[in-house]
């Protein structure tokens, strides 16, 4: 009587489903000193997960806008934060949000985040001063309503100003401080 081992069954390689492409990181972006830091802190919450950036660019409410104005401003917007973008890597997604001329505070808080929530954002980061009733913590309170996206809130950022070296005539050659120009 010899002794055989049992033969294992063959179980066939379970099949592990892909995982899902990240949820992208919202940046609202205002036309403001502040979208630098909310890029910067958007990019820091973004890139270890290489998941893609939502740009939510909101343009002010205006009787009259035409689509090549808004297409202007949004440019405009879009056109400081995106070489930080680019270089750090990740995909984006720009958004243009135009705040609605009449309504509640909490009203454009909520259609910003029926932005995010239409692109399955989990994360938004906005800054504590904004427009139109939408900084962080006005959204903050929406999302908690709504059961919305985390909001991160961005401190504003101190004015530094700019150094810079005056060329031409009378020039001493010295960097001198310049701020914005207007």
């Amino acid at each position: 009587m010899s002794h055989q081992p049992l033969a294992r069954p063959v179980i066939p390689a379970e099949r592990v489903p892909p995982a899902p492409p990240p949820r992208p990181v919202t940046a609202l972006l205002a036309d403001s000193v502040q979208d630098i830091a909310v890029i910067d802190t958007a990019l820091r919450l973004a890139v270890p997960r290489r998941a893609p950036l939502l740009l939510v660019a909101v343009l002010p409410a205006h009787a009259h806008s035409s689509v090549t104005a808004d297409t202007y401003a949004a440019r405009v917007v879009m056109g400081r934060v995106l070489p930080r973008v680019r270089r750090a890597g990740l995909d984006h997604i720009p958004v243009v949000h135009r705040v609605a001329p009449r309504g509640t505070r909490l009203r454009a808080a909520g259609a910003v985040l029926d932005v995010a929530a239409r692109h399955l954002s989990s994360v938004l980061v906005a800054a504590a001063r904004g427009p139109a009733g939408l900084d962080a913590h006005v959204l903050t309170e929406a999302s908690a309503l709504r059961c919305g996206p985390f909001v991160h809130s961005v401190a504003p950022t101190a004015w530094n100003p700019f150094t810079s070296t005056r060329c031409g005539p009378g020039s001493t050659g010295q960097p001198t401080a310049s701020g914005p120009a207007w």
